[in-house]
């Protein structure tokens, strides 16, 4: 289908799903994969509906696909170590808020975004890819599409 697209959804969006997390009082960790000074959440798919995801993922009906997806927030210098989410055939990561910290998604891309609040890349999951440090906070949920 594709490797690699970046868009932006309605900031309204954003807002409910930090409302969602915060309503549902979820903790970033203790499941620590790549996450380096920081924390990511168990699955927390079943807290979205429908309608939701379709607004994270309007490309064709991956959204009915998503399979987990996960909040994580870093801590000053946190970061991502290189990794890819194989078997799975997408993944996405939404950012939740301006940072630093960018994502690079490596061969074939070779692309770099910045954490900015609405943004979101989906992208080939076999494809390696790390985030850089993070000294502002960052807050990101993530994805994956089977």
């Amino acid at each position: 289908m594709f490797q690699c697209i970046d868009y932006e959804i309605d900031i309204k969006i954003v807002d409910q799903i930090l409302k969602i997390i915060k309503d549902n009082k979820i903790k970033s960790c203790p499941f620590m994969t790549a996450t380096k000074n920081g924390c990511q959440s168990d699955n927390i798919v079943k807290l979205f509906n429908t309608n939701i995801l379709k607004k994270i993922v309007p490309i064709n009906d991956l959204h009915k696909k998503i399979f987990h997806v996960h909040y994580i927030q870093y801590n000053k210098g946190g970061y991502q170590e290189e990794h890819l989410h194989k078997p799975d055939d997408y993944s996405f990561i939404l950012y939740l808020n301006n940072s630093d910290g960018d994502t690079v998604i490596k061969h074939p891309i070779n692309k770099k975004f910045t954490p900015k609040k609405g943004k979101i890349v989906v992208f080939n999951g076999k494809i390696l890819h790390y985030a850089e440090p993070s000294f502002k906070n960052k807050k990101i949920l993530v994805g994956a599409m089977k």
